[in-house]
């Protein structure tokens, strides 16, 4: 069975960015978020009070069918983001903000626990640590608008306290990197990094 190693992180932290370097040195397979291509997302920023519910449960099964596909799959797959991130951050975030009801979140964390009895948990969680200045340089090199308009500064705080929240109490070993420059200017760590994701994974 494949083993599958998550990039969990703030809006702009550089999951990507991370994820895409750790393959190309350790020939693993990556597995990508682009929100930009997913049904609802659009329909989220222009409304989320009608689409959020419809957009979690969107991205739920797109994360589980791509963690299925991982596990069948031999070696080690690397994700941008994940189903964990989606449903312990972000659903959690949107009914903060009051666009999923309770009823609503009630959906999503029964279809969560539900399929983490199928779908083993991640092996190994790597959470990029950033401070909220050094996000909003980025975010606005990174140009996506939609982040721009679902995310305010404060929320992106908030997030940050949603991520802790959620990985003190996580049972997949979680390794934490703190980076107050590009991710790319730490490149000749990342050797040793790959070596623990072999090893632990």
């Amino acid at each position: 069975m494949g083993k599958i190693i998550t990039v969990v992180g703030n809006l702009g932290a550089g999951k990507t960015t991370l994820t895409r370097l750790l393959c190309e040195m350790g020939n693993f397979t990556p597995y990508w978020e682009k929100p930009e291509e997913r049904p609802f997302q659009t329909n989220l920023v222009q409304d989320g009070e009608r689409w959020a519910f419809a957009n979690q449960i969107d991205f739920f099964l797109f994360r589980c069918e791509q963690e299925a596909l991982a596990r069948r799959s031999e070696g080690i797959s690397l994700f941008d983001g994940g189903f964990d991130q989606d449903f312990h951050v972000f659903t959690r975030h949107l009914v903060r903000k009051g666009c999923l009801s309770a009823k609503e979140f009630d959906v999503c964390k029964r279809f969560y626990y539900f399929t983490r009895r199928f779908l083993p948990p991640p092996d190994l969680i790597l959470r990029i640590c950033i401070d909220i200045p050094t996000l909003l340089q980025r975010r606005v090199l990174r140009g996506r608008k939609s982040d721009e308009q679902l995310f305010t500064a404060q929320e992106l705080t908030n997030l940050e306290t949603l991520f802790d929240d959620w990985l003190n109490n996580e049972i997949s070993p979680v390794i934490r990197f703190s980076y107050d420059r590009e991710i790319t200017h730490y490149r000749n760590e990342y050797d040793g990094l790959v070596k623990q994701i072999k090893y632990i994974a």
